[in-house]
């Protein structure tokens, strides 16, 4: 989540109708290279085709082909394919929403956004009312709040973020990282383009507290878009792992609602106890930790905020500092929050169903039955070498994203070749095949908002087990809330 946007704030952060243009999203203007001008006198016959397969220009993802339609919207009975070339993104709370399709691209059925977390990074706890929300890990850890839960998920796990309840994540490690983020319905991207400041993951905004009125228009501009931020109470990560000197003091942040007074007690783990009073619309408190001289280098102190009252709630990613003292006069502060201080999700392979396609393996990774039939997800590994592959006729729209390699799409008479991080939408009618031209190993998620999807691939497949019935394979409740958000993984 992130900076707010309105006619009164600063260039950077406005994003309104009146000041984005379809330049501004998309590619540059008159002076962009002439195969992205589609102006009709640059147009040729070879615009429109492949050379060698006269294959319609929305298959082909060849630079030399690509023009700005090629990212937008496809037919909504032919493929969209759009490779990973000029889509908009925006710098959230240390993290940086890329986006990959929306509900033009899919038939109304969801947005896919892929998601790059800088360490200390993610959104604070909020509700969504009116959408679900399903993450696939790609790289790297992110711990998740789930209501009153909290978990570190890893590369190859899904997580179900239920509509109306309480979530949040942060990246708690020390490396950035990634996952895609499914949103049903679509229409999120229109609030991450409101309050989100443009630009590439190659140039972060400075990691800083909004001021007050950013936050109070962030929040309000989310509201308008059924997104709560929660009043809650967090230690903000500016100033995080730096040398800082003087007197310790930390500051206390409440970077959703805050309309209502409210209070916390920051509790230090010698024993003291600091109450801190938040007044109506008060964002922020600077705490300074007493301390007597006899600290010496190297020595800790652990942070804790507690005790919320008056309806406010504790990040719980965020709810824990570790000072360290050092030498003349300094000290760092750090998350006491790690990815190992919460139970870890580890990809459940060994109970995963899967199932063998001619030279292409399918894994369900999340079924209907682990999202409440709202979304099914597999994993596709694509061998190389693959030639021929009989196609399939999908009873359902498919959605696919490469995830490692090149995955060839055959589609009777045309094919085109998908590299990573392209995303492709086939609508139902499209008979296709996977294959991998190459020398190397190719994987691709699939997913579908249908369940039918399961029920085609395991009867059309083989079997890595007795039964090639697409059962529910979640692990048994970890607790009542837990169990229903966490789908087909392992807990450590």
């Amino acid at each position: 989540m992130a900076h707010d946007g309105t006619t009164t704030l600063p260039t950077q952060y406005n994003t309104s109708a009146e000041n984005l243009t379809e330049e501004d999203t998309l590619v540059a203007n008159s002076e962009m290279p002439m195969q992205y001008n589609t102006s009709a006198e640059n147009l040729t016959v070879e615009d429109t085709l492949v050379a060698n397969s006269e294959m319609p220009m929305q298959y082909n993802t060849s630079a030399e082909n690509l023009t700005a339609e090629d990212t937008l919207v496809g037919n909504p009975e032919e493929p969209v394919v759009l490779p990973d070339i000029n889509r908009p993104g925006y710098w959230l709370v240390g993290d940086h929403a890329t986006f990959v399709a929306d509900g033009e691209d899919t038939n109304g059925q969801y947005s896919l956004f892929d998601f790059y977390t800088l360490p200390q990074g993610g959104p604070f706890p909020h509700i969504h009312r009116t959408e679900n929300e399903f993450a696939y890990i790609l790289d790297g850890e992110i711990s998740y709040q789930l209501n009153d839960e909290v978990i570190t998920a890893t590369p190859g796990t899904f997580v179900y973020k239920h509509q109306d309840d309480i979530h949040g994540f942060v990246n708690l490690g020390d490396t950035p990282s990634r996952h895609l983020e499914f949103t049903l319905p679509p229409g999120l991207e229109n609030a991450f383009a409101t309050v989100g400041v443009p630009g590439s993951i190659l140039e972060p905004p400075p990691n800083e507290i909004p001021p007050s009125e950013i936050l109070d228009n962030y929040t309000e501009v989310l509201a308008e878009y059924g997104v709560e931020a929660q009043n809650s109470i967090i230690f903000p990560s500016a100033g995080l792992n730096e040398t800082l000197t003087g007197v310790p003091e930390v500051t206390l942040l409440r970077p959703g609602q805050a309309d209502t007074a409210v209070s916390a007690t920051l509790a230090l783990s010698n024993g003291t106890a600091i109450p801190v009073d938040f007044a109506a619309g008060e964002r922020t408190k600077t705490v300074e930790i007493p301390v007597d001289g006899s600290e010496v280098p190297g020595q800790t102190l652990e942070l804790a905020i507690t005790n919320p009252t008056d309806g406010a709630i504790v990040g719980l990613l965020q709810d824990e500092l570790v000072l360290t003292f050092g030498e003349d006069n300094t000290y760092t502060l750090e998350n006491g929050d790690k990815p190992d201080s919460f139970p870890t999700i580890l990809p459940n392979d060994e109970e995963r169903l899967k199932v063998s396609l001619g030279n292409d393996e399918y894994t369900f990774v999340a079924t209907a039955a682990d999202t409440d039939g709202k979304i099914s997800l597999l994993d596709v590994s694509v061998r190389p070498g693959t030639q021929n592959e009989s196609l399939l006729s999908a009873p359902t729209d498919l959605g696919f994203y490469v995830v490692d390699g090149n995955v060839t799409f055959e589609l009777g008479d045309e094919s085109f070749t998908a590299a990573q991080d392209t995303f492709v939408f086939l609508p139902e009618g499209n008979s296709f095949a996977l294959t991998n031209q190459g020398t190397l190993p190719a994987r691709t998620l699939a997913f579908s908002t249908s369940p039918e999807i399961e029920e085609y691939i395991a009867s059309m497949g083989i079997g890595d087990t007795q039964s090639n019935s697409p059962l529910s394979i979640m692990e048994p409740p970890l607790t009542s809330d837990l169990s229903t958000m966490i789908s087909t993984e392992s807990l450590v």
